[in-house]
Formats: C-alpha cells, structure tokens, sequence
C-alpha cells in the first residue's frame, strides 16, 4: 500500500475505506493466489501472518472463528486444524492453537513421524487421517453450535494385539505471542482484542508452563480392530461450551448437510460440473454466514469472509443472497431479511450497509430496491403468512421512502441519490459504484438530507415497479385486497412511464435519462432490467436481445459485461466492463420471461464454462471477472456471485 493511500485511508469513514480498498486489492487477488486457492479441498492453506487472508476458513451455523486444514507439505502441522481465523477481529489468531502428539505402545511419535497423511474438506466438516505406529488416526472438526467447534479424535488400533496409547495435545505459539494460559480442563488462548479462545479437552487434565499448555487424556488400551473415540471443543470466549453430546451433535450436523445437499441436487451426479458448482456455491454461502453479534441483530452472510473490508452485511446482497438460501435453509433466508430491516430509520430508509459495531454503518446511502422480490421469494419457498405479516409494514414505508427523498421532480419516478450531497455516495447507492453512466452527473437537493442525481435511472424505477408487483402479491396473500389493488395500479401506470421515458427507439435499448434533459446514448446492464421486471414490450424486448446476443456488444466470451464491449469505456475496471453475476442471472432470467428460453440456456452454458475455475473443485467464485478472459477478480469466495450461480444450476 503506497504512503499516499495510507494517508487518505487513515482519515476517511470506513465504508470509504472499504471502496478504497476494494481497487487496491483487485490486483493482489488476480496475481498472488495461495496454494489452497487451487486446492481440490476448499480450505486448505497455512497463514503466513496474522493479517493473511489468501487462506480460506472454514465456518458453519455463522460462526465467528473458522479453520483450515494444512497442506500435504506442512509435515510439523499434522494433526493440527490451521487457525482460528477471528472474523471479528479480522486476523489469524495462530497457525494453530494445539496438535496432537502421540505414545503408541510406548514408543512417542512425532506429528512429522505421521504416515499416509491425507486432509479432506467435505461440505460441513474438516478431517484428517493419518497412522501413528500401529494406530490409525482420524480427526474431523465441525460446527455443532455458532459459538464452538468440535473436533472428533478417532482411534482404531491396527495391530493383532492391542494398542497401547497416549494422547495429548500441545499449544502452539500465538502470531502475537501472548501466552496461554490453563483454566480447569481447558487451554485459553488470549486474542489481541481481549476475547478468548477456550479449547477444553473432554476428559482431559491441562498443565501451562513458561507460556505453552499441554492437555492430556488418560492413556487407553484399544483392542485389536476397535476404535476409541474422544473430543475437544473450541469455544470463542471462556464461558462452557454447549456441547452435552458431541456424537450426536455431529450426527444432527450430518443431517443438516445432506439436507442442504439434497435441496441444490440437479440430478444430475455428484461428479457432473454444473453439480459440482452447486456445491461450491452452497459451501461458499454458508462460509458467509455469521449469526448475531454486536449491531448485527439476526443471522445473514458477509459478502466475503475473505477479506477485512466485508465484514458486515450489505443491503441489496443481502436481498440477492436471501433468493438463494431459501433453496437450502429457510429461516437461515428470513433473519438474511430481517437483518437489514433492523436498520430502518424514521423515514424509512435503510442503510447500506451495517456493521458489529453500529459507529460504523453507511447512511449516506441505501441500495437498489430489491428486498420485495427477496421477501416474496422467501415467503413462496414456504407460505409463511406470518414472515409476511411481519416485513409488509417495513418494505411498504421503505417503498414510499424512495418516492419522499428521490424523486427530485415529483414526477413519480426516481433517482439514485444520497443523503450528504455527495456523488460518490450517490453512485454507492446504484451498487454499480464507478459505472461509466454516471461519468458527468450532478447533484440535486431534493429536501434536508435527501439528494438526487440529475438523472432518472431505468434500473432503479423497472426495481421499484417489480417491487410494486410484490406488494400486490403480498398485499393479497394478508388479504388486503384493497391496497393489492392499488398496488397493482402503481405498477401498471409505472409501467406506461418506464416503456415512454427511458426506450431509446434509435439504440433499441433502455437508457436513463436526465432530468428535464436528453436521453442517455450508454448501453449497459440496466438496458436488461426492465426486462427482467417484465416491463418491456414483446417488442422492446425482442430489440434488446439483439444487443443482448451481439458479440461486439454483450455476448463477450463471459456473457454480460457492465458496459457494452463497442463502448470507449469499456475496460477491465471494477462496473467498467468487468462481469458481475448478479446482472448475469438477471439477463438470463429477462430472456427467459420474454420466451427466449434457447438463448438463457445457451448463454447460462457459456457462463458456466467460461467463468476461470468455476465447475472445478476447489477453485473460489469471485467477486467478477474478466468479460474477454474469464479471469477471476477481487474477493474470492463471494456470497452474490455464489448466490446466482446456484439459482442458475437450479432453475435450468
């Protein structure tokens, strides 16, 4: 990071640190991959400091420590998990708390002695196997509570004879070397934020000395060909783990996956890509998630657990991201609503995005206005009348709050805007933050604290008409038909005035237009968006799939750049040209709505294969990627490209 950087990062507001951040890292992403990036197993790697987030770590249920497991060539880490990662400190807290050491018949071997060392990552746990003299070790490590992971030793005795064994685990240096210290039957582990970590020893008796601990179980005689099982729990924080019955926790856990495996089946085979995807994409999802904490009142996911800067929850990706877990886990789809709509203000607003510590959280600006098409989504996957019930009243003023504070002219639609004056934030709340469609807007103040752009935006009011649609729908499902059918009139009156405003007869392309001025001549993914609304006519849309499917527009090798491929803009910066999935599904999706059903398969096919690494085990679904490459870009492990990827392997 360059001085200057440094020096304007240090004094700015952290939601403009994170944008700044998010250029700096783009490069560092795309050039200097670890090896678990490439790894068949999806969380596999060593930190190499405290702040090295290019190792993946494995969480579950939204818990706030995760870990990995380490590779082949890492000999003195056998029989050790790789971590904590601390998600709310954002930092590694070692490379790993303890490792298991071993007297087998009497003989001590050394975790470097391990024979047939082989790791494994399965959706929902991290396991080891390895031999020790005539023994045979299995570790598995899981989630059975938010708060603790629970790590499984198992021991089958190979030998004709039985196995004598004693097995013991020993503390490792901390990345900020603070000593650990012995409480009870448990070794705590001091973070640099003064929270704990708590590994107890089911069983065992622990002794701390000149900084380490050592955590002993009782030597055991296991028969020939039988095996013996015994735990520890990692716990974040000192308080006692939750854990009454690991076995059966891990049984529960083992349910709960093959469940979520079972939601996202295509049918078509374990080892097929597009299944394959699915998979990835589920796991990633989950990774994500991160239950209540601090200023996060409900359950939802990061953006990317894999870098500092989206260590909260953002408003339209918690929309799209609530779409797609309702496939696998339903309430896990609801609180991702809900936990937006705990930061509603008093005009209706919602933030941006929000953070554990509330001093944090962005309202200069909202997001596009899609939580009516997540609400409605999740409420179909289940009928639950009473999440409806809930969540109306909140998406009815936050609907009407766009109309209060957006709409610079009062002629019923909208602008993107901000609530400082500035168009930076402005641009934030399109979510395409440097797109080239705001290159030369201006600013309009509309009342206190509530600013537009002076531009009309296609997107933002083809939005606001399919979330007029929602309220309908969900207006009639609580049986108020009354307001359903004024719903259903804003819609259709919208409608008129989206098809007569923004169609660019000359383009044969939806475009915004400038306030009391000229329409726009910029072609990029909002052109689709009222398609996907269902707003455009047969023949409107008939016109846009021309451009849609012209290579020299958005057919580009990665279908659906941010920009049109002919326009002098178009580049490889972050809304500039690079592919976001997001507006991919919602072009396939408009294609499909208007009958095209031949051009979203054939486009979805091209997306699946095209994207670097994305039906390959192992390798992370990006934040974007390149439209002429396929190159992947920015944070690794991202929740929305996850999010679409899986409604795409599921609705084909």
């Amino acid at each position: 990071m360059s001085k200057i950087f440094e020096s304007v990062v240090s004094r700015v507001p952290v939601w403009v640190s994170v944008l700044l951040m998010i250029a700096a890292a783009s490069a560092s992403f795309a050039e200097g991959e670890s090896e678990s990036v490439e790894d068949p197993a999806f969380y596999r790697g060593v930190p190499s400091a405290n702040d090295d987030r290019s190792v993946a770590a494995f969480t579950d249920l939204g818990s706030w420590h995760g870990y990995s497991i380490p590779p082949q060539q890492e000999v003195d880490l056998r029989g050790a998990f790789v971590g904590p990662l601390l998600h709310s400190e954002g930092r590694w807290l070692a490379r790993t708390l303890a490792q298991l050491h071993l007297i087998v018949d009497g003989e001590a071997v050394e975790p470097g002695d391990y024979r047939d060392f082989e790791t494994v990552s399965k959706p929902g746990s991290l396991g080891q196997t390895f031999g020790a003299g005539s023994v045979d070790v299995k570790l598995t490590l899981f989630f059975p509570t938010p708060e603790t992971a629970a790590v499984q030793l198992s021991m089958t005795c190979g030998g004709q004879d039985s196995c004598s064994v004693e097995p013991s685990w020993r503390s490792a240096p901390l990345f900020d070397e603070s000593a650990v210290q012995a409480k009870g039957g448990s070794m705590v582990f001091p973070t640099p934020r003064e929270d704990r970590v708590t590994w107890q020893v089911v069983g065992g008796s622990v002794s701390a000395k000149d900084g380490a601990a050592v955590a002993r179980l009782a030597a055991r005689q296991i028969a020939s060909g039988k095996r013996d099982v015994s735990w520890s729990l990692i716990t974040l924080g000192d308080g006692q783990p939750d854990v009454a019955e690991p076995d059966q926790a891990l049984q529960r856990q083992r349910a709960r996956w093959q469940g979520y495996l079972e939601s996202i089946d295509t049918g078509l085979g374990d080892d097929h890509p597009h299944q394959i995807l699915a998979v990835k994409a589920l796991r990633t999802l989950v990774g994500n998630w991160r239950a209540p904490r601090g200023g996060l009142q409900h359950d939802g996911l990061f953006p990317s657990a894999a870098v500092w800067y989206f260590n909260g929850f953002w408003a339209w990706d918690s929309w799209k991201h609530a779409v797609a877990i309702a496939r696998f886990d339903i309430e896990l789809a609801k609180n991702q609503v809900r936990t937006m709509y705990d930061h509603q203000n008093e005009r209706g607003m919602i933030a941006d995005v929000v953070y554990v510590n509330p001093d944090g959280d962005n309202w200069r600006d909202t997001k596009p206005p899609l939580s009516g098409w997540a609400i409605e989504e999740v409420f179909g996957a289940d009928g639950d009348l009473e999440f409806v019930r809930e969540l109306y009243p909140h998406l009815v003023r936050y609907h009407r709050w766009w109309y209060h504070d957006r709409d610079h002219d009062g002629d019923g639609l909208c602008e993107y805007g901000s609530t400082d004056g500035t168009i930076v934030a402005a641009r934030w709340e399109s979510g395409m933050d440097n797109a080239p469609r705001f290159d030369d807007a201006e600013m309009l103040e509309n009342r206190d604290g509530a600013w537009s752009m002076n531009r009309e935006s296609v997107d933002l009011n083809a939005y606001l008409y399919r979330e007029k649609i929602a309220l309908s729908r969900l207006a009639t499902a609580l049986g108020n038909e009354d307001e359903a059918a004024e719903w259903q009139a804003q819609a259709e009156a919208l409608a008129i005035k989206i098809r007569e405003t923004f169609w660019n007869e000359e383009l044969g392309w939806y475009v915004d237009v400038e306030i009391g001025g000229e329409k726009t001549a910029r072609q990029g993914p909002e052109g689709w968006t009222p398609l996907w609304a269902g707003v455009a006519t047969a023949e409107q849309a008939a016109r846009a799939r021309k451009t849609m499917l012209n290579p020299k527009k958005f057919l580009t090798h990665v279908p659906f750049p941010t920009i049109a491929a002919d326009d002098p803009e178009f580049s490889d910066g972050y809304w500039r040209g690079l592919v976001w999935i997001d507006q991919v599904y919602f072009g396939i999706e408009a294609l499909r709505r208007y009958g095209f059903d031949d051009d979203a398969e054939r486009v979805t096919r091209q997306l699946f294969q095209n994207l670097d690494g994305a039906i390959k085990p192992g390798i992370p679904l990006h934040e974007n990627y390149h439209p002429l490459t396929g190159e992947r870009r920015n944070a690794p492990h991202f929740s929305w490209t996850s999010a679409h990827l899986l409604l795409l392997t599921q609705d084909r």
